[in-house]
């Protein structure tokens, strides 16, 4: 798999990183507008019966997430682009810097990570935490199943701030599933990605 590093430029006083990607993907900002004919063109293989309705679940979903992007301070979201809608891949992964309560400490975060959502180390030096986001939405005659991970990195210079990315996969909705072991290689990649990160000296 070839891999092309992503420059992503310092923003709210945080230092710049470096972060890789398989080809094919793409870095954009929090508008979510990219995403679209992807999402269009990954509703189109639905059965039409089920189409109207998940795309309206989907609408209801980008809507969300951009009121969430609104709030959170997101640097960028990585997606796959322009694949042909037989090879599309229904992930995302948002990167965001996340801010330590005023008083405390991004260890102390970390630290609630681990008690109250099972966080554990993703690499061996411990630096990068990782957690379980799944999520299940009920609509109207089914269900949205989404399967995501978080991952917390300190960031350098900045003891009570840290790289945040979510990612989101969309592993099952309207009587589609995402087979297990696509599921599992989609994941292992976004840890990779997000492995991959280096911060800018200087």
């Amino acid at each position: 798999m070839s891999l092309r590093a992503e420059l992503v430029g310092g923003s709210a006083g945080m230092p710049a990183f470096a972060v890789l990607l398989p080809a094919g993907w793409e870095a954009t900002d929090a508008s979510f507008t990219s995403m679209r004919p992807r999402l269009d063109a990954m509703l189109d293989r639905f059965p039409v019966a089920n189409r109207a309705m998940m795309r309206a679940r989907i609408d209801e979903m980008m809507q969300a997430a951009g009121a969430e992007a609104s709030r959170a301070e997101i640097v960028r979201v990585f997606a796959p682009a322009g694949a042909d809608p037989e090879d599309f891949v229904p992930v995302s992964l948002v990167a965001s810097w996340l801010r330590a309560p005023v008083g405390g400490s991004l260890q102390d975060v970390g630290s609630g990570l681990i008690a109250n959502r099972g966080a554990t180390p993703l690499d061996p030096s411990g630096t990068i935490l990782r957690w379980e986001m799944d999520a299940k939405s009920a609509v109207e005659g089914g269900e949205v199943d989404v399967a995501g991970v978080g991952y917390l990195i300190p960031v350098p210079g900045h003891p009570a701030v840290g790289l945040m990315f979510r990612s989101q996969i969309l592993r099952g909705a309207a009587g589609a599933q995402v087979p297990d072991e696509g599921l599992r290689a989609i994941s292992l990649l976004c840890d990779g990605i997000v492995a991959s990160v280096r911060w800018r000296r200087g």
